[in-house]
């Protein structure tokens, strides 16, 4: 993994999300758009090493934080969110397209359902996110994941994602 490369994709990530660019695709009076973070989530902890796909998830969940109102939901939430998802495709292989937005949709509920838990404890609730609104942007982001996953593979092929740390592919066979 390339990680100064991966943190300008982050960087990015996080400026088109929070900015006034994903106000034009979004839907219904409500505001709902798609999580950048979310799907990128998900797919470094299907695709890297697990070190590495660890490291991404906290990583991500820091930038989902930057771009709200409190800091540490979001990191917590989407940490350990997709760490559990780093772990699962171990023993479920996500390369489908479908199979991926599903996951996508899975892991969106779970982040936002944990991430509204922890700000009801940390605050009095005016500023979580209700469950719909977050079903709505996991769906939303599963769907835009269609459309997206070419784009981020070739991130990913830029960021050295499916590389491991001494330089051996992971189809290749480790010695």
């Amino acid at each position: 993994m390339k990680w100064f490369r991966f943190s300008l994709v982050i960087l990015a990530a996080t400026v088109i999300g929070a900015g006034a660019l994903m106000d034009v695709i979004s839907i219904t009076e409500q505001h709902i758009k798609p999580s950048l973070l979310l799907m990128l989530l998900v797919y470094f902890a299907i695709n890297c090493n697990s070190y590495d796909a660890i490291i991404c998830c906290f990583s991500i969940g820091l930038a989902a934080d930057i771009t709200g109102n409190l800091i540490g939901p979001y990191f917590i939430s989407f940490g350990v969110i997709g760490t559990a998802l780093t772990q699962v495709r171990k023993f479920i292989l996500l390369k489908k397209t479908g199979q991926q937005a599903f996951a996508i949709f899975l892991t969106g509920i779970s982040i936002y359902l944990l991430a509204i838990i922890i700000m009801k404890f940390k605050t009095s609730g005016s500023g979580a996110p209700t469950f719909a609104n977050a079903a709505a942007v996991s769906m939303y982001s599963a769907i835009l994941w269609f459309l997206l996953k070419i784009p981020v593979e070739t991130l990913g092929k830029w960021l050295g994602v499916g590389v491991y740390r001494f330089g051996n592919s992971l189809s290749e066979p480790r010695a």
